[in-house]
Order: structure tokens, then sequence, then C-alpha cells
């Protein structure tokens, strides 16, 4: 999602600038560069996924003045590159995207919150509760994280960005926003589908890639867990 700064009071813009430093800091500070330097696939698969993320970000659509829409992708970087590297990635690519001129520079601490931080959390978050709650049939990773999952996580996330619509934007602004809330239901489908998709093909044929991903859990009934 991206936002226009002029639509949010600066203190709003004061703390989204303040958390994103401090989470930002926290990614680069715990994101396993040993793992990714070590093997060039890694560092290639990362560099692709990030050049995907930038395509799908660079179509987006107005579903009010000021408040852009486009598919997050999120949940399938968390799984494949764990939350560090899916803030990180998230990060650049949010860049990236305003210095081709489809974002904006002063409202990026407030789009990279809503569109990477939280839906990368809930995923981790939702990869937890998998293996904490011991679900060892394999559809519960690529279909339960990958499709349903993600719906789940895209639908909190919009209601998140209500929530902060809700309280800091005008009532004829939220009329026109409720109007067109209808965009929801595609936009839900379209990151199950990609993120289903995604999450399964990779998981399928290169399980080694993706550093959430237990075979022994999912594959063996007797053997460890490994936390992502």
């Amino acid at each position: 999602m991206q936002f226009n700064a002029l639509l949010f009071p600066s203190v709003v813009m004061l703390w989204a600038w303040l958390l994103a430093s401090v989470l930002l800091l926290t990614a680069l500070r715990l994101a396993p560069w040993r793992l990714v330097l070590a093997v060039p696939l890694r560092q290639h698969a990362l560099f692709a996924g990030l050049a995907l993320l930038g395509l799908l970000w660079s179509f987006r659509f107005e579903v009010v003045p000021g408040f852009h829409c486009h598919p997050f992708l999120m949940v399938t970087l968390t799984l494949v590159f764990g939350w560090s590297f899916a803030l990180l990635g998230g990060a650049v690519v949010g860049l990236l995207v305003i210095v081709v001129g489809r974002a904006d520079l002063q409202a990026l601490p407030l789009d990279w919150l809503l569109t990477v931080v939280l839906p990368a959390t809930l995923a981790y978050g939702l990869l937890q509760a998998v293996y904490r709650l011991r679900l060892r049939n394999l559809f519960f990773y690529i279909l339960g994280l990958g499709f349903f999952g993600t719906i789940a996580i895209t639908f909190v996330t919009c209601c998140a960005v209500w929530l902060l619509l809700v309280a800091t934007q005008t009532p004829l602004f939220m009329d026109d926003l409720w109007e067109k809330s209808a965009v929801v239901v595609p936009l839900l489908y379209a990151e199950g589908f990609l993120n289903g998709v995604l999450v399964t093909a990779i998981t399928v044929f290169v399980p080694d890639l993706v550093k959430t991903f237990d075979d022994r859990h999912f594959l063996d009934d007797d053997g460890p867990d490994r936390r992502a």
C-alpha cells in the first residue's frame, strides 16, 4: 500500500519514522547474512525475489486520491528468506519504487510498516503457530500458510489500515473509501493465489531454498522441529 504523506498529521509520520528506524536496525542485526552469502543460489533467489516484488509493486491502482494498493507478496518472502530479510528486502524495494517515481519518499516509513512489517510479522507468527501446534501435514504449510494464511494476513492488514484511516482522516474521505471497499475482495484473492502458487512451487521443487521449511517436521513424524 502506498500513501500520500500529506494525508497524515506530522506526529503520525514522526512516530512512523522512529518505529521504522528501530525495526530496520533490528532486522539488520538479526539477519543471517552468512547463510545467504555462503550459498550463491540463495543470493540469486533473493535478487530475483526483489526484482519480482519491485515489478508487482509498480502495478498499483488508486483506491482513493492519496491511497494506492498493490500486491504485497510478503508471505512468500518471509517463508523463503525469513522475517529479517523480508523486512530488509521490502525496504530496498520500497526505495527502488520511489526512485522510479511510483511512491512518496516522505510516506516510505508508513508504507513499509503497513505493507512489509505487519504482513511479514503476521506470517512469521502464523508459522510459529504451525510448528508449536505440531501440525505435520505438508498442506498446513503450502496451503495453510501460502494460501489461506495469506488471505487471513491480508485481511488483518487491511483492517489495520482501515483503523488508521478512521483515526486520522475526515468523514468525507472515509465515505469515499467505503464506496471503494469492494476492492478488498480481489486483493485478498490475488494475494492468496500468488503466494499460494509461489510457496507451493518453491517448497516442492527447491525445498532447501525455503529457510522456514523443515522437512523433518512435515515429512518425518519422529523428526525434531526446527524453528525459523
